[in-house]
C-alpha cells in the first residue's frame, strides 16, 4: 500500500512541478499579449474648452464643453509579422450643442507585448488628414499602451501633432479607486507645428487672408496599471493657438480627461486582468511548485519507508526459516 501511495505522490509531484513551469513559460506569455480581436471605446471630456469656430459667419473662439469618443479596433487580417498587431483608431470631438468640432482617424502597428511602435511596410500605417486622404506614417515609442510589466522608468510616447516620441517621465505610484498605478508625465513644450492660412479678420487685419502660425503645447499625464500596461486614466492639458503679428487666438485650449465612468470601468478591467496575469506569472507557478515539491518529498519518503518495511519483513522471514 505504501508503495502505491509513494508512486502516486511522486507522479503528482512531478506533474505539478512540470505544470508550474508550463504556466510560467507558456500560459503567462500567451496571456500577456494584446488580443488579435481587440475592440474598445474610450470616452473623455473637456469642461469649458476654448475652441476656434471656423464657420465663415463666426470666425472666433468659443467656450464650450466637449465630449471625445475614441473607438479602436484591431485589424486581425492585417499583413503583419508575428507578434505585431495593427489597430485603427477613430476619434470624434463633439461640442455641447452636438456639432462636430474635430474628427481624426489613424492606423498604427505596434508590438503586442511591449506596446512600442513597429516599422512595418506591409502593415499600412497612416494618418487621415482629410476625408479619404491618408499620409503614410512611421511612428516610434509607445503608441496606444505601455508594456506588459511596465517598469518604474521613463518611456517615449508618440505624439501625432509633433510627429515624434517624447518621454513620459515616471513620477511615482498612486492609487485610483484602490488600484495601484504608475504615474507618467509627458511634457511637450509650446512650438510651431504648422502655418495655416486664415482670414485676416480673425486678427483684426484688413487683409483678406494671413499666414498664421499654429502653436501647440501639451502636458499629458498617464496613470498606468503596471502588470497589464493599460492606462486607467489620462489627463491632457492642451494649448493650441493661432498666432499672427503679435496677436494670439485660442484654437483648442482645454483639459481633456477620461470621464469618471470610463475610469471606473478601466480600473475594474485592469484590476481583474492584473490579478489573472500576476497569478500566472508568480502565484500559480509558485503554489504548483511548492505542492509538487511537497508531494515529491512525501512520495520519496513513503517509498523509502516501504522499502525499509520490506527489508524488515524479509529479515523476519529469514529468522523464522532459520
Amino acid at each position: 500500500m505504501r508503495s502505491k501511495l509513494a508512486a502516486v505522490a511522486v507522479g503528482l509531484g512531478v506533474f505539478m512541478i512540470v505544470a508550474a513551469v508550463l504556466v510560467r513559460a507558456y500560459a503567462y506569455p500567451t496571456l500577456a499579449t494584446v488580443p488579435a480581436d481587440y475592440e474598445g471605446i474610450t470616452r473623455l471630456e473637456a469642461k469649458d474648452a476654448q475652441v476656434f469656430n471656423s464657420d465663415p459667419e463666426v470666425l472666433e473662439t468659443e467656450t464650450t464643453d466637449l465630449e471625445v469618443t475614441s473607438r479602436t479596433i484591431a485589424d486581425s487580417g492585417a499583413d503583419a509579422p508575428d507578434g505585431t498587431v495593427v489597430w485603427v483608431n477613430s476619434t470624434t470631438v463633439t461640442r455641447a450643442d452636438g456639432s462636430v468640432f474635430q474628427q481624426a482617424r489613424e492606423r498604427a502597428s505596434f508590438d503586442a507585448v511591449s506596446g512600442a511602435a513597429v516599422e512595418c511596410e506591409s502593415c499600412d500605417s497612416w494618418v487621415e488628414v482629410a476625408a479619404g486622404e491618408r499620409v503614410p506614417t512611421v511612428r516610434e515609442g509607445q503608441v496606444f499602451k505601455f508594456p506588459f510589466d511596465t517598469q518604474k522608468k521613463d518611456y517615449p510616447v508618440w505624439d501625432g501633432t509633433v510627429e515624434q516620441a517624447v518621454d513620459a517621465v515616471y513620477e511615482g505610484e498612486e492609487k485610483i479607486d484602490g488600484l495601484t498605478v504608475y504615474k507618467f508625465v509627458q511634457t511637450i513644450e509650446p512650438q510651431v507645428v504648422e502655418t495655416r492660412e486664415v482670414p485676416g479678420s480673425v486678427f483684426g487685419s484688413d487683409e483678406a487672408s494671413v499666414d498664421a502660425e499654429m502653436w501647440y503645447g501639451m502636458t499629458r499625464t498617464f496613470f498606468v496599471e503596471p502588470t497589464t500596461g493599460s492606462p486607467v486614466d489620462r489627463v491632457e492639458e492642451r494649448v493650441q493657438e493661432l498666432r499672427y503679428d503679435g496677436e494670439t487666438v485660442p484654437a483648442f485650449t482645454a483639459t481633456v480627461e477620461y470621464t469618471d465612468e470610463q475610469v471606473a470601468e478601466l480600473v475594474d478591467d485592469a484590476s481583474s486582468n492584473a490579478t489573472l496575469l500576476g497569478g500566472m506569472k508568480l502565484t500559480f507557478p509558485l503554489i504548483l511548485a511548492l505542492l509538487g515539491i511537497a508531494l515529491l518529498a512525501a512520495g520519496l519518503f513513503l517509498g523509502r519507508s516501504a522499502a525499509a518495511h520490506r527489508r524488515e519483513e524479509a529479515e523476519e522471514k529469514k529468522l523464522v526459516n532459520a
